[in-house]
């Protein structure tokens, strides 16, 4: 006999899942990890360190991160859900979102001004060989290689 009279029963049923498993927007794959996590919205922001508005804003898709605010995004995720980068400007904006740094601060780190890499970026102006030479080499270093441009002070 599977039930008894006057004995309480509860019954459940799995939840269909509200996320989608293959996400191709960082709101979804910013829901899929924090349901992951089992994390209501104001603790996924707050280990993010971020306002539980913008953290709404990111994850409902009507605000996106800069480059310098996406570090919070990765170390959350624990990965980079932008799509690979092919073009050198895509290489080095998803280098700023590795590190968090601004475009000025790039810019100072490679003691370039920002207008001529600018120029470099969009093909404006051909880039001589040793400034490719550093850009590549700033592209290819490690987050512990490059803290000094971390410890640039912000503008």
């Amino acid at each position: 006999m599977p039930f008894s009279l006057g004995v309480p029963v509860t019954l459940k049923s799995l939840r269909k899942k509200d996320y989608s498993e293959a996400p191709k927007t960082l709101g979804e794959h910013l829901k899929k990890r924090r349901r992951e996590l089992g994390l209501l919205q104001r603790e996924a922001a707050k280990r993010m360190g971020i306002l539980t508005e913008t953290y709404l804003n990111w994850e409902k898709g009507h605000t996106e991160p800069v480059a310098s605010q996406f570090r919070p995004v990765v170390v959350f995720l624990g990965y980079d859900p932008t799509p690979e980068p092919k073009t050198l400007a895509e290489r080095l904006e998803a280098k700023r979102r590795e590190l968090g740094v601004t475009f000025s601060e790039v810019a100072r780190h490679l003691g370039w001004d920002e207008g001529t890499l600018t120029r470099y970026l969009n093909g404006t102006w051909r880039m001589p060989p040793a400034r490719a030479a550093a850009l590549d080499a700033f592209l290819a270093a490690g987050v512990g290689e490059l803290a000094v441009v971390l410890q640039l002070p912000r503008r």
